[in-house]
């Protein structure tokens, strides 16, 4: 908890760029509901009454309206992360390299180069997306699942508590996830690390391995690594098959 504190601590140095997420989560999330209030001013007051059908084209700009606003704020969103993402990214990644130049040379003799690069370059984007991105999505959801509750509930309570349902079961299966998927992804990890060392290894040592023909030797080494990561990489898809298509499932419940 202590580490995930300490990274976050990233995210408060462009206040800017939050504020501006948080404002383009709001707006996406009320826009949401300008499809809906218009349908049912059309189906509860438009068509019933003939001498009104020449608004239709109105409540039609309306809708087409709060549909541009949505993704036209989606977009501005998608843009101002991927400023955001890069330079959280920028600034771990720098102090990351800063902190290995000053380690003593006795933690390089324990430590395997292709591990290393693999934090450096591998394991700061993981963990930006984790931070960044897992953040962004699920401020969006919460207030899109709070705001449709509340409008819900609102318009019909009995309706709301059936369409609402399947919200604790979601959380239930995000928390499975999040739990039983640890360790096939830092198995992932492991397999992408040692990839990366004999990857390195090989490379630099290319002259030595020419010299006693042992091409054949390493590409079999290579091959079994490889294929080590495949399996990790395998066995953690098979989870998010599992995981995505059940979660659909659950959600569309609500909707019936």
């Amino acid at each position: 908890m202590k580490s995930i504190l300490r990274v976050f601590s990233y995210l408060r140095h462009y206040p800017g760029l939050a504020t501006a997420q948080l404002f383009c989560a709001v707006g996406m999330t009320l826009a949401v509901f300008v499809f809906p209030n218009a349908t049912g001013h059309v189906i509860d007051e438009i068509i019933p009454n003939p001498a009104r059908h020449g608004e239709f084209s109105f409540w039609i700009f309306v809708a087409l309206a709060g549909f541009f606003i949505k993704d036209g704020l989606n977009s501005l969103r998608i843009f101002i992360n991927n400023i955001f993402e890069q330079k959280v990214i920028y600034d771990i990644r720098s102090d990351l390299y800063e902190k290995i130049q000053r380690l003593p040379l006795q933690w390089f003799d324990t430590r395997r180069t292709g591990d290393v690069m693999t934090r450096v370059v591998e394991d700061v984007t993981n963990m930006e997306r984790v931070l960044i991105d897992g953040i962004e999505q699920g401020l969006i959801a919460i207030l899109q699942v709070v705001g449709i509750g509340i409008f819900l509930f609102y318009l019909n309570p009995v309706v709301a508590a059936w369409a609402t349902l399947p919200v604790p079961f979601l959380a239930i299966g995000a928390w499975l996830y999040s739990t039983k998927g640890r360790d096939r992804y830092r198995n992932q990890r492991d397999a992408a690390s040692d990839l990366n060392a004999l990857l390195h290894d090989n490379i630099s040592g290319v002259r030595q391995i020419k010299a006693y023909a042992a091409e054949k030797v390493e590409l079999t080494r290579f091959n079994r690594f490889s294929d080590l990561l495949r399996l990790a990489s395998l066995r953690m898809m098979k989870w998010w098959a599992l995981y995505s298509p059940g979660m659909s499932f659950l959600r569309m419940t609500g909707y019936v």
